[in-house]
């Protein structure tokens, strides 16, 4: 089974990432615009390796041409304008707005959300409401801040993270009706939402996201 990777690449390394990829792997068969692959371009290598790019939304990446697409990437991801970031899980939160790979507003903090427990009877339903109610708490104080500034900050796209069932009920808020018409990516979150992540994140998708696929192990190795 292929295995595959998700990489970031500032925009002004996009050509010479490519040509060394070409370099290690052979020389790639382009394909621009695909129907079954999605928007972006795809460089196919003779050993199996491969690699998508496009930008971090889908939505936003444009029409390429084979013998301009860096170029193309580069200049449609230096055109993205304001990004609206929101991060949430059980045990914290982070929003902001970024631009060109900068946040220029953010909030974090740390809640405590209480651990589902194998308890049962009235203890079970006692803690999940505790439970509930914490995770309420969490989410209402990331509401408050990402109403009190995303409408004034009119993102151009949307980045999520973490706990989906959170972002829903924040997103429910019907003063964030218009979030729901921007072109959306949703990270996975491996840890809770701190500073230096939001930070990180939004570095990553100012760049070109480049998903590589290579094969099973004992082929070939890893990119």
């Amino acid at each position: 089974m292929a295995r595959t990777k998700t990489i970031y690449l500032p925009p002004g390394r996009l050509r010479a990432w490519a040509d060394k990829f070409a370099a290690d792997h052979g020389e790639p068969l382009c394909e621009v615009n695909s129907a079954w692959l999605g928007p972006g371009v795809v460089l196919s290598c003779p050993d199996g390796f491969s690699v998508r790019l496009c930008l971090p939304w889908d939505q936003l990446t444009p029409e390429l041409s084979a013998d301009a697409w860096a170029e193309q990437l580069a200049a449609a991801a230096a055109d993205i304008g304001t990004c609206g970031l929101i991060l949430l899980r059980r045990g914290g939160y982070s929003v902001g707005t970024s631009e060109q790979g900068q946040l220029n507003w953010s909030k974090s903090g740390t809640r405590y959300v209480q651990s589902r427990t194998a308890a049962g009877g009235r203890s079970q339903q006692r803690y999940a409401r505790r439970r509930s109610n914490q995770a309420d708490t969490l989410v209402l104080t990331a509401t408050e801040y990402v109403v009190g500034h995303f409408p004034a900050a009119k993102p151009a796209c949307l980045a999520t993270g973490g706990d989906r069932d959170m972002l829903r009920q924040l997103r429910a808020d019907g003063r964030l009706a218009g979030l729901a018409a921007l072109p959306e990516t949703h990270l996975e979150l491996n840890t809770d939402p701190r500073q230096r992540q939001l930070t990180e994140i939004a570095r990553e998708l100012a760049g070109i996201k480049a998903v590589i696929t290579w094969p099973a192990p004992g082929l070939n190795g890893s990119p």
